[in-house]
């Protein structure tokens, strides 16, 4: 399904395929050869979104651009299923594997694996082929890799970085956790929210 929202309408290759039950919403460019399965959704929140030539995502997969991050995908590039990617740029022939996550304003090189379950944080970067094994942490500017048994050290990583200044702009380290959630989803929600003005697509 294509659908328009905030008066951008996604941009489909003749060449792509878009499997009837993806979703693709607003400034959202699909290039030449790329396929999108089964229950993924690509959507333009509030920056575009950009898939390049030949690359796939896979099913129940999301990849997001939001707030001031678009995402970027490379050409031949693979965003396994269950995937998510929000607000990210990724290179040319990377792999993100099943289950697999990439925050806002990570920039990863061409050829970089992602594996199972593997997490790359906000702000961080990978440089070109770099592997990041299953159920690891990356976070920072070089990245600092974190087994997952070391997963405290890499959420205090993340705190001093501050998830919600990268995300939504705004430094919540004063807030208690209840009330940063608070705002958080009073303030997302309310863009969200926008979807309801989304004309109707066409059959």
């Amino acid at each position: 399904m294509l659908r328009p929202h905030r008066g951008h309408h996604p941009v489909v290759h003749p060449d792509a395929h878009v499997a009837p039950t993806a979703v693709l919403a607003g400034q959202v460019t699909l290039g030449a050869g790329a396929a999108v399965l089964d229950g993924a959704v690509i959507t333009a929140e509030s920056a575009p979104v950009e898939i390049g030539a030949e690359s796939i995502v896979m099913e129940n997969a999301v990849v997001r651009g939001a707030g001031s991050h678009p995402a970027h995908v490379g050409r031949h590039t693979l965003i396994g299923p269950g995937a998510h990617v929000t607000g990210a740029r990724i290179g040319d022939e990377c792999m993100i594997a099943t289950h697999a996550s990439v925050f806002n304003g990570a920039r990863l090189a061409d050829g970089v694996l992602v594996a199972i379950g593997a997490i790359v944080h906000v702000g961080t970067r990978l440089a070109e082929g770099a592997r990041l094994p299953m159920q690891h942490i990356a976070v920072g500017d070089p990245a600092e890799i974190f087994p997952p048994e070391r997963a405290p050290e890499a959420h205090q990583a993340v705190e001093r970085i501050g998830f919600t200044r990268q995300v939504f702009g705004r430094d919540t380290g004063a807030l208690s956790f209840r009330e940063t959630m608070a705002w958080l989803c009073t303030t997302y929600a309310g863009s969200l929210r926008r979807h309801a003005q989304d004309p109707t697509p066409g059959p």
